[in-house]
């Protein structure tokens, strides 16, 4: 309620209506021909009277819209730090998850090919009526796994 309060005060309509209140207070209590105007001169003196608060109540409106305003900078300024802060943090785990990728495609390239050769191997060992596997076989194949 106060931030709308606030936001209706410092609008352009309610400056420009302080504004055109203050020059006509200016102009009917201190030009010295309008006092003369008989249908003016009974408010000289209460123009002359409003003219100063008018004067005060423009100033301080237009210093809160500019505190106002100066505000919301200052917090779209760190939303947007915070944005690129998250931004740089995804660009680095994005690098991070390619690396590891790369790496883990190196790995599994490398256990393909251990796989391959032991294939190879195999493949040229004679066929028998049993398991032709030895000791050296199996350490072959807990290698691949490392």
């Amino acid at each position: 309620m106060v931030d709308l309060f606030w936001s209706v005060a410092t609008s352009y309509a309610v400056l420009s209506i302080v504004g055109i209140v203050l020059a006509a207070a200016l102009v009917v209590g201190h030009l010295p021909l309008i006092g003369r105007i008989p249908a003016v001169a009974p408010y000289v003196v209460a123009a002359r009277l409003l003219a100063y608060p008018m004067l005060a109540l423009l100033a301080f409106l237009i210093g809160v819209r500019i505190t106002d305003e100066r505000a919301d900078l200052k917090q779209a300024q760190r939303d947007l730090a915070f944005s690129q802060l998250q931004l740089d943090a995804q660009k680095q785990s994005t690098e991070a998850a390619q690396r590891l990728r790369a790496e883990a495609e190196a790995k599994a390239d490398q256990a393909n090919q251990k796989v391959s050769d032991y294939e190879k191997r195999l493949a040229k060992q004679p066929a028998g009526d049993g398991c032709n596997l030895d000791d050296a076989d199996v350490r072959s194949l807990r290698d691949i796994a490392r």
